[in-house]
């Protein structure tokens, strides 16, 4: 072993206990200074729009009061209903928390399968500390494993899907590909890195199982079509993103209001993650993957890629960069990196929510308080 990696002692407990830890006690932490006022976590977007999603299951009222924001019902079909749906089943908790406990139990799965794969699949060195660093890096993946979003359970069934995919259950992985991609689009780029490394691997009766991976978003664009008549609801409010649908074709429009930082930034970050895909050749089912995620997300029309692009982070970054970060020095850096990033995340949540005023009213609205 290398002097500059982290040293790995036998553990005095089982190193999955230490993750989940860590996952758990990471929300815990964003979630520290809005203990007694919840509520403020609930209100971040995009939890309330999941929120009414899960109570009416896409029967959403003219009256409303998130369309205050969106205007349209339909707009609410551009969720996806793998989170929503899971949320509805765990709302025992009560629907607001069920935002946060999905999202939460869904992370530490996905890390336990993350130490499991970096320890077991991609022999990487100190998985369990890469596996911590995962869990902290990048901010805004802190900041969405802990809310209501989709990231975390999107998190969990990727890896998932890959977990099976390396022990040649390729049924099981198409799968579960299939309810990541009912979560986050991006899932259906696992159709296309799959297919590469069977034909590359000439097992090509293997490759009837990946049908399996479209057929969660088919059923969604159906019941869209039966219940909404458009089978394509799903894209129709995503049409400013699509509109300039090739590599960083909406970089003009950020010159032209003269958001030149943030064009840098776009430029950047689009060059950090290129490079840990480039040193993922080692592992050819996580870089295939990654490619795909990263050619399909660089098209997209939208400032937003930093979000976007977690799909890839825990892999393109983490694993990418698996020899920087597993090195000694990290653990001083992380130690100075995680309050800065619960720093953001305890700064973003009260400035990108739901208005108070209107989601009182949603409340009302969803019959989830008394009116």
């Amino acid at each position: 072993m290398s002097s500059q990696e982290v040293p790995q002692r036998p553990p005095a407990v089982r190193p999955e206990i230490w993750v989940v830890l860590a996952s758990v006690g990471g929300s815990f932490l964003v979630y520290l200074p809005f203990l007694g006022r919840m509520e403020t976590v609930y209100r971040f977007w995009d939890g309330p729009n999941y929120l009414t999603v899960a109570r009416t299951l896409y029967a959403v009222r003219p009256d409303n009061p998130l369309l205050r924001y969106v205007q349209t019902p339909t707009y609410f079909l551009t969720h996806l209903p793998l989170y929503p749906l899971l949320v509805r089943a765990f709302s025992f908790f009560g629907y607001q928390p069920a935002l946060l406990v999905v999202s939460v139990a869904a992370t530490a799965a996905g890390a336990c399968l993350f130490f499991r794969l970096a320890r077991d699949v991609w022999q990487v060195s100190s998985p369990l500390f890469l596996t911590i660093v995962m869990l902290f890096l990048p901010p805004r993946w802190l900041l969405y494993r802990s809310t209501g979003a989709t990231e975390g359970l999107y998190l969990a069934l990727a890896l998932t899907s890959l977990f099976f995919f390396e022990r040649e259950r390729y049924g099981r992985a198409s799968l579960l590909a299939a309810l990541a991609a009912v979560t986050r689009i991006t899932g259906l780029v696992f159709l296309p890195a799959y297919a590469v490394v069977l034909i590359r691997r000439k097992q090509w009766r293997s490759l009837a199982w990946l049908a399996l991976i479209p057929t969660g978003l088919l059923a969604y664009g159906v019941f869209c079509a039966v219940r909404f008549g458009n089978f394509f609801a799903y894209f129709a409010p995503h049409g400013e993103k699509l509109a300039m649908f090739r590599p960083f074709g909406f970089l003009p429009v950020l010159f032209q209001k003269g958001d030149y930082h943030q064009a840098e930034f776009h430029i950047l970050l689009a060059l950090v993650y290129a490079v840990g895909i480039s040193r993922l050749k080692k592992y050819p089912v996580l870089f295939w993957y990654c490619v795909f995620a990263f050619l399909l997300l660089i098209c997209v029309s939208t400032e937003d890629w930093s979000r976007y692009f977690l799909a890839m982070a825990p892999l393109a970054i983490v694993i990418g960069y698996r020899e920087v970060l597993g090195a000694r020095p990290m653990v001083w850096i992380l130690l100075l990196y995680v309050p800065l990033a619960l720093y953001y995340a305890w700064n973003v949540i009260p400035l990108n929510g739901c208005r108070p005023d209107i989601y009182q009213a949603l409340l009302e609205h969803l019959g989830l308080v008394a009116r």
